[in-house]
């Protein structure tokens, strides 16, 4: 060892190097004793100092003392890097039950072939065919439905599944909601629509806004949906005009309505309407002008309003009596219609004389009216419903010569979306096209629809065309398609889930 240290500090002993490291000690010592020494003085020194000052300050006026504000450098602290949270491994269940629906990219007319071939030549249905969960995310309003499969899924996600399910398309939603935002400007200031007629443009108008899930609680169209509904409660039904058909229009409307908010307010409306519909029933099911009675006439044209009007009562539970009794006649009737007599000639326009016997628009009437009715299986339905889909396309044209086909392609619409498969696929993209092809850039249809010359003004004419059309692009969700069951439950109860005060109504 000590031939290392004496190369390596030129030559000096163990005892001069003993001797230097013991001093660089000491005087190390002395230098990390002299800062506590000193602090500790300094601090004896200001605690008598401060002892002095309190005694003193109960033996002496106090002094005046100024306070200089002194502007300190604040200090940035660098704020740590944040910590990435780690992600979750994304689990895959099989049991899942209930998935989230996601945004649904719905392609144009042209292109939505892929949605139109997920649609099979079988009746399309709910997954489980009973409700209308398997496509609703989200219930359609607080109602009190008797039946969850009479009103379709109406909801956002309701209508997003259904229109991917049964082939509706991002264009001819598109053209649906600029008519809407039409009908909406040039509603009257009273709540109603139209120059003559109004309960029959009213009840459809308000039929149109309600197929697209719309109520009085809606953003963009709750204000037009309460006016017009405040009109209905304010106004007398109107029972003798049109030859009766406005009548059934509006209370189809009213007991939608009610089906859809629960307003107590519609309530008395609805009920006393239905019981005009109850009481104007022919015996044999049927119904004539006027809800006449006294000849044997029976008009089908004008029946299917009173039959919609009746399905739409008892899905919002109404509770008047003999309205089940009504709907029990009006399927037997309706079944005789469908075989009217042996050349395959069913649901004539008259059957007093058998006017119109296998028309292109009886048929879709009488048949959407078994089905609504949970019927859509009779035979005489099937033969119907073939005959429908066999008509000449050709004279469905938009510039067809007859102006009453708009009326034949509401029923018709409504009749093939309920039957389903390849019929269905068929006229779907026929419809559709015709339809966009044909809207007025401001969102209205014009279409010559005054088939029976009743002296109806231009805007008439638009609201007519505008609201059946409209209506025909909601078919996809207003009513989810069912084979069976189509009335629900009978038993079902009436459950008010919205009270009056709600609406909010504008005085």
């Amino acid at each position: 060892m000590s031939e290392y240290y004496e190369e390596e500090y030129n030559g000096l002993s163990e005892e001069d190097i003993f001797y230097i490291q013991e001093t660089y000690r000491n005087q190390r010592l002395k230098e990390a004793l002299i800062g506590p020494i000193v602090s500790t003085l300094f601090h004896i020194a200001l605690i008598i100092v401060l002892a002095i000052m309190i005694t003193d300050k109960y033996t002496s006026e106090p002094a005046d003392i100024e306070v200089k504000l002194q502007e300190i450098e604040e200090v940035q602290i660098e704020e740590p890097p944040p910590i990435e949270e780690p992600v979750p491994e994304e689990v895959e269940s099989e049991d899942a039950v209930n998935p989230v629906l996601t945004t649904v990219v719905i392609e144009s007319a042209e292109t939505n072939d892929s949605a139109l071939e997920d649609i099979s030549d079988e009746a399309p249905s709910s997954e489980d065919d009973s409700t209308v969960e398997a496509v609703s995310d989200v219930t359609v309003s607080p109602s009190a439905f008797a039946s969850p499969t009479v009103f379709g899924g109406r909801s956002a996600g309701g209508r997003a599944s259904a229109l991917a399910k049964f082939g509706g398309t991002k264009t001819g939603q598109k053209n649906l909601l600029k008519a809407l935002y039409w009908l909406q400007k040039v509603q009257n200031p009273n709540g109603s629509w139209g120059d003559n007629y109004p309960h029959a443009y009213t009840g459809l108008a308000l039929l149109t806004f309600l197929a697209h899930g719309e109520t009085h609680l809606s953003k963009e169209f709750g204000l037009t949906v309460r006016k017009s509904m405040q009109w209905i409660t304010t106004e007398p039904i109107g029972l003798n005009h049109g030859r009766g058909y406005c009548h059934p229009i509006m209370t189809y409307a009213i007991c939608e309505a009610y089906a859809m908010t629960g307003l107590s307010m519609l309530e008395e409306p609805m009920n006393r309407s239905i019981r005009k519909i109850i009481d104007g029933q022919r015996d044999n099911g049927g119904f004539d002008y006027l809800y006449n009675k006294s000849r044997d006439r029976d008009d089908l044209s004008l029946g299917g309003w009173n039959y919609q009007a009746m399905k739409a009562a008892y899905g919002a539970g109404c509770e008047e009596a003999g309205l089940t009794g009504a709907i029990d006649k009006a399927v037997t009737w309706l079944k005789t219609q469908a075989s009217f007599d042996d050349k395959g000639n069913g649901f004539p326009y008259d059957s007093y004389n058998g006017k119109w016997r296998g028309s292109f628009t009886m048929r879709a009437v009488g048949v959407l009216c078994l089905q609504l009715y949970g019927e859509g299986e009779f035979p005489g339905v099937q033969d119907e419903i073939e005959a429908i889909s066999t008509v000449d396309y050709e004279q469905l044209f938009w510039e067809s010569k007859r102006k009453d086909n708009l009326y034949a392609w509401y029923y018709a619409t409504q009749a093939m979306f309920q039957k389903g498969g390849t019929m269905w696929k068929k006229w779907n993209r026929r419809f559709q096209k015709v339809l966009n092809n044909n809207q007025h850039h401001e969102g209205y249809w014009n279409y010559a629809g005054n088939f029976h010359k009743l002296g109806i003004t231009p805007l008439d004419e638009k609201i007519y065309a505008t609201t059946f059309c409209s209506l025909m692009l909601t078919v996809y969700y207003r009513y989810l398609p069912t084979t069976k069951g189509g009335l629900g439950d009978r038993n079902a109860k009436k459950v008010k889930l919205v009270e009056e005060e709600e609406l909010n109504l504008i005085e």
